[in-house]
């Protein structure tokens, strides 16, 4: 082999390892829900930073503000609306990291089973793990679909007017985040059975099972 195919099969291969990716000459359709994949991982990314920036700085500031006025110093007051974002926040934080765990594909899973298997055996056995895990995510999907619609007419109460988020803003981050991961496990099926289906060898960190590390 060649130092530029060394070059381009490393190069690939950390791709694979980072998340969604496919090679160039597979079908548009393919490469575009991969961009778009990587597109969502990074705006899951920026989201749990911003979540991680909102929940200190908020918590500091009523932290410093309760304590501050009750001995009667001055200290601007934190807003209304500040206890509702921070355990939102919280509850962001949980489906963005979700999310970024299953497009790195290292959410929870038991490989005591994959070890003794090869390479396109363990390919086999994670598309239909996955499209288990895609039917049951695409279930709580739907569920909290039909809770938000539930909470939908809570939305313009008189409690909630100075609150960033309502009840039903509450519960449609339920829905787009099982959404979100579901079409995570879309693509990594998708993926997964275009490279069973390939006649290209199999990127040696593409799954994490088959690298033997």
């Amino acid at each position: 082999m060649s130092v530029e195919a060394a070059e381009a099969r490393a190069e690939q291969d950390l791709e694979a390892e980072r998340g969604h990716s496919c090679p160039s000459d597979w079908p548009a359709p393919m490469r575009g829900l991969t961009m778009l994949s990587r597109v969502l991982s990074i705006l899951e990314g920026a989201g749990i930073i911003f979540c991680l920036v909102a929940v200190v700085f908020l918590a500091t500031w009523q932290f410093t503000a309760r304590n501050l006025i009750q001995r009667h110093h001055f200290f601007w007051p934190a807003p209304a609306w500040a206890d509702g974002v921070i355990r939102h926040s919280v509850f962001l934080l949980g489906f963005f990291g979700g999310a970024y765990a299953t497009f790195t594909a290292r959410h929870i899973r038991i490989d005591a089973v994959t070890r003794v298997l090869g390479v396109k055996a363990r390919l086999a056995l994670r598309v239909l793990t996955t499209i288990a895990a895609l039917g049951i995510v695409t279930l709580f999907t739907w569920t909290a679909f039909a809770s938000y619609r539930l909470v939908l007419a809570e939305a313009g109460e008189a409690s909630q007017a100075e609150e960033l988020f309502t009840s039903s803003r509450g519960a449609m981050i339920i829905v787009i985040g099982y959404a979100v991961v579901a079409f995570h496990f879309l693509v990594q099926i998708a993926l997964d059975v275009g490279w069973l289906v390939s006649k290209k060898p199999l990127p040696e960190n593409y799954i994490a099972e088959a690298s033997g590390h």
